[in-house]
């Protein structure tokens, strides 16, 4: 019996040895850090979780021999960086606002304002072409026609990949969400939509604790600045112009177009638009009175275009406009060129997401102009009395305005919204905006900039939605509430671990051949490197609970149908990122990752089998 055990014991010890050995040859390859081959140089601002980001990068790069080295900035010295000196390797940015147009020249071309990357054709000439292929695509996008087809989305789906794939100036990281909760007695609110087009659909249920009346819808907002859309730089002023005034074309939140104020506008050929006015809309009373029941016509469009290309804050943007022609009170023309430097007319897709812009009343701000009689003259009492008084042909007009404590918005009654009358074929109307039976008849905007004074006052039932994307712990015990309905919907937010591809950069944007694979650039091979060596999914989980969604797009996540599907991905995998650091000329040597378990129960084996031995040879004694 004795010596059973004792067989037993020694058995037992040696499978576990053999096991050990296992364990030890199927551990990850995953290993903590190597000697660094290099130094890299991370720069990012401070005041947020962007100095966390660059430790993460600091401590997954480690993993493939590569030391970083962090600096947190001010703003204004990393904003500096950016655009002037361009010390550093990598970089953490974001760019924020979106659009409806996948085009992103100024970001990723070479003589982009934003192209904080380096990206020069030199690093893809293409002989036949005669320029970077990255430049081709991207000039390319602007030409195809119309700006909306088949051909277009798949064009900037190859642009994005070979973008991506090849040039890989950037890593993308994050599209934040943002959250709302909304009191559950609140039907027919969609956050995507926004409140101005989910109102025709909502209604109240009942009365919910605080409330007083079922008719009115109240919200917080900071202090409004200037209601002119021509001149605002803040978003509580663009939210009443926009709820007052509309536009020519509505972008649906998944980015569909739809006529609007137009009654359509067609591309006769690629360099002239032609917009036909909705008849019947009736504009809102103006402040001083001067122009009651004025409608809407070809000569607002005409306007409003006009001064957004001479005299707003964006005039720059509107470069591409060649001529404005009235052809009749319901029909005006833009004659485009989006190429001013050759002497034909050419294309640019992007004028049509410009159709989208809030349409002015001509009636009221082009009372005088200046000595060519054409440029409208802002100085004009009527300009001062719209940037506090502004109104349009939209769902709300301005009602009673108390500074520092609301802003009413009322339903206007005449809105062609409302009125049948207005034809509306063709645009789904109803089913895009609802049929307005749910009694509501007032927007109340009480001016509280403080968040977490607007998220008491909510809970309180003074207001009826709230912003707590700051307040996740307070989320969490609203999404457990039934009285409270919580939700949430993706930003137009890109941020990115940026690469500076500038041959001075002696590693990451070294333009020599990768030794390991001649069909890229040891920079590139690096970059990738880099790219599959972060980790995005614990930086999500560690600094943003898991909540923010990772994108793989050289362009906004919310763009949806522009974002190729097949787009190529880096995610984290550190084979692949050994792999190309290989490729680049640095060959990382490891012995199987963290062995400590597998030599745990290596040495607890060993000691069994030698424990065992003793015990033979002391009974053979």
């Amino acid at each position: 019996m004795k010596m059973n055990k004792v067989k037993t014991t020694i058995l037992v010890g040696v499978i576990l040895s053999l096991f050990a050995v296992s364990a030890i040859a199927v551990q990850p390859a995953k290993t903590n850090a190597v000697d660094p081959f290099f130094t890299l140089v991370f720069k990012t601002n401070g005041g947020g979780v962007r100095p966390d980001y660059g430790n993460f990068l600091k401590q997954h790069l480690a993993r493939i021999g590569i030391n970083v080295d962090v600096i947190v900035q001010d703003w204004p010295t990393f904003v500096g960086e950016l655009i002037a000196y361009r010390d550093f390797d990598i970089c953490y940015v974001a760019l924020t606002g979106g659009g409806a147009d996948p085009d992103f020249t100024g970001v990723f071309n070479e003589n982009g304002s934003l192209n904080l990357f380096g990206y020069h054709t030199d690093m893809d000439y293409n002989e036949t072409l005669g320029t970077g292929l990255n430049e081709w695509y991207m000039k390319q996008g602007n030409l195809i026609m119309p700006p909306d087809s088949t051909e277009r989305v798949q064009h900037y789906w190859a642009w994005e990949q070979y973008l991506m794939d090849k040039i890989l100036p950037c890593q993308p990281t994050f599209a934040p969400k943002v959250y709302v909760s909304i009191w559950a007695t609140l039907d027919g609110y969609d956050m995507t939509d926004g409140l101005k087009q989910s109102w025709g659909k909502m209604s109240f249920s009942a009365l919910h604790d605080g409330q007083i009346v079922d008719s009115e819808v109240v919200t917080t907002d900071a202090a409004w600045s200037d209601l002119n859309p021509l001149f605002q730089d803040d978003q509580s002023s663009s939210t009443i112009s926009t709820a007052t005034m509309d536009t020519l074309i509505f972008y649906d939140a998944d980015l569909s177009v739809h006529p609007h104020l137009a009654e359509s506008y067609e591309f006769i050929n690629d360099t002239t638009i032609e917009i036909v006015t909705r008849d019947g809309i009736k504009w809102q009373d103006d402040p001083d009175g001067l122009f009651p029941g004025e409608e809407f016509d070809a000569e607002d469009v005409y306007f409003t275009i006009s001064a957004w290309a001479t005299v707003s804050n964006d005039v720059a943007n509107y470069d591409w406009i060649k001529k404005l022609e009235i052809v009749d009170s319901t029909t005006m023309r833009i004659y485009i060129d989006g190429d001013p430097l050759t002497e034909v007319n050419d294309a640019f897709a992007p004028a049509v997401t410009y159709l989208s812009t809030r349409i002015l009343p001509e009636h009221y701000l082009n009372q005088t102009q200046l000595a060519d009689g054409i440029t409208p003259d802002i100085t004009d009492a009527s300009w001062n009395k719209f940037a506090t008084s502004c109104f349009g042909t939209g769902l709300f007009q301005l009602g009673t305005f108390t500074e520092g404590v609301e802003t009413e918005l009322n339903v206007f009654d005449d809105c062609w919204w409302l009125d049948d009358s207005v034809s509306k074929t063709g645009l789904d109307f109803e089913n895009r905006f609802g049929d307005f039976t749910g009694g509501l008849d007032t927007w109340r905007i009480r001016i509280i900039p403080d968040q977490q004074t607007a998220l008491l006052e909510f809970e309180a039932g003074k207001t009826d939605l709230e912003g707590v994307t700051q307040f996740p712990e307070k989320r969490d015990e609203m999404i457990a509430d039934p009285d409270f309905n919580v939700q949430n919907d993706t930003t137009f937010y890109f941020g990115f671990f940026g690469y500076n591809m500038r041959p001075v950069r002696p590693v990451i944007g070294n333009p020599d051949d990768a030794p390991g694979d001649a069909s890229m650039t040891v920079g590139l091979a690096i970059r990738k490197a880099i790219s599959y060596a972060l980790d995005r999914v614990e930086i999500n989980n560690v600094i943003h609970r898991g909540e923010y969604t990772l994108t793989d797009h050289p362009i906004y996540l919310k763009m949806g149908i522009w974002c190729n599907p097949n787009i190529i991905r880096y995610n984290h995998n550190l084979d692949l990122a050994r792999e190309f650091m290989a490729y680049a000329g640095y060959e990382i040597t490891t012995t199987g990752g963290t062995p400590g378990f597998g030599l745990l129960i290596a040495f607890v084996s060993i000691m069994t089998v030698a424990s065992a031995s003793f015990l033979i040879v002391k009974k053979r004694k």
